[in-house]
């Protein structure tokens, strides 16, 4: 059983719909709470010991920045989730779903897949809790046309949930042909929650990856110095001096505090990476694009559908709309050398996918411009 249709951006509402936000209106809402406890203690030191200008300045600056930057976390996003553009085709098969849009196609095991729900204006396909498809209703003819996909897909899931499938051929046919046919580097490896919770905080735009504890030790130190500069600020009797000190202490205690909380968060999205993720996986690159093989699910994608490939002394990453894609630690690899020359090969062939066909020498030639002997302005003969 098959269903094709033309993406539409229409479809994001349903891709918005799919999900709920109401946890990450929780989320910023509390920062926002412990931003304004944090601000406190920055202040009250310059209270205590009656340097209230300073108290004052230190004050207007640090909740200036966090109204600025509560105004960006409040703010209805503007984003709305863009739906692969082009043709989508589902295919219903006894093993798996296979699944194909623009630069990408895919099969998924029914014993991976969560639940197939039938909404009033699109059926949605749930694989994790943070995968999704959505097919809307105008892919099918008739409504009862969209519950029997549905149906076929249920019982797919429920059967299952009962045996143990085959696994799922990555060469057994021509649908990854593409994808095969070059050949090019392969790693295995296996996430653990605290490599996607870091992903997931810093977008793949960490400039120096370390450890959560060694950043926790690092951060908790710049407390130590807030304390530290308090004390020598109630023991200095230079009026200009003590108030530098209190104003690095603040700096201090802002820069130490905040960035735990952060610290904090990153810990608390452990909690929400799916099970799948931390699956052995095998990530194969080429000058075609890039395989993602596990016991369940294989998803090839094109270069183009990366909107980057980069990579820190932790982990190479792939970022689609926005978002990390794929996720390989370098530790993964016998050498740091072999990492190195992973992603940079990744990052050549990303790069040179995206850079436009060079014009053939044959349109080159026909496009010179017309020789000394001829009159350019002269009428095309009939």
């Amino acid at each position: 059983m098959q269903v094709e249709f033309e993406s539409h951006s229409h479809d994001a509402a349903a891709i918005q719909d799919a999900g709920s936000s109401s946890q990450t209106w929780r989320t910023n809402l509390l920062l926002i709470l412990c931003g304004i406890l944090i601000g406190l203690p920055g202040v009250v030191p310059a209270l205590i010991l009656g340097y209230h200008w300073i108290a004052l300045l230190i004050g207007i600056v640090f909740y200036s920045v966090l109204f600025q930057y509560a105004k960006r976390l409040l703010r209805p996003s503007e984003e709305v989730p863009v739906p692969a553009s082009g043709v989508i085709r589902f295919r219903l098969q006894p093993n798996y779903l296979e699944h194909e849009f623009l630069w990408n196609r895919g099969r998924t095991a029914w014993s991976h897949i969560q639940e197939a729900v039938v909404h009033d204006d699109f059926l949605h396909i749930r694989v994790d809790p943070a995968t999704s498809f959505i097919i809307p209703r105008r892919a099918f003819g008739t409504i009862d046309e969209m519950q029997a996909f549905a149906a076929t897909a249920q019982a797919h899931i429920a059967a299952a949930r009962e045996t143990t499938p085959p696994a799922i051929g990555l060469y057994d046919d021509d649908f990854f042909a593409a994808w095969t046919k070059e050949a090019g580097l392969t790693v295995e490896y296996q996430n653990t929650r605290a490599d996607w919770a870091y992903a997931l905080e810093k977008g793949g735009a960490g400039a120096h990856w370390q450890s959560w504890q060694n950043r926790v030790a690092r951060n908790a130190f710049y407390l130590v110095l807030c304390a530290a500069m308090i004390f020598m600020a109630s023991k200095v009797q230079h009026v200009g001096l003590a108030a530098a000190v209190l104003v690095a202490s603040a700096a201090f205690w802002y820069v130490g505090s905040i960035t735990l909380l952060l610290l904090a968060r990153e810990r608390r999205r452990q909690s929400g990476v799916p099970e799948q993720w931390l699956t052995n996986r095998t990530l194969f690159i080429s000058p075609v694009g890039v395989i993602s093989l596990t016991s369940f699910a294989i998803y090839c994608s094109d270069w183009h559908y990366y909107e980057e490939v980069a990579d820190d002394n932790g982990f190479v990453y792939f970022i689609a709309d926005k978002v990390v894609s794929v996720l390989a630690p370098k530790r993964a690899f016998p050498s740091i050398g072999q990492a190195e020359h992973f992603a940079q090969e990744a990052a050549q062939w990303h790069a040179k996918a995206l850079m436009p066909l060079e014009e053939p020498p044959e349109a080159a030639s026909a496009a010179v411009s017309p020789s000394d002997d001829k009159n350019p302005d002269q009428s095309p003969q009939t």
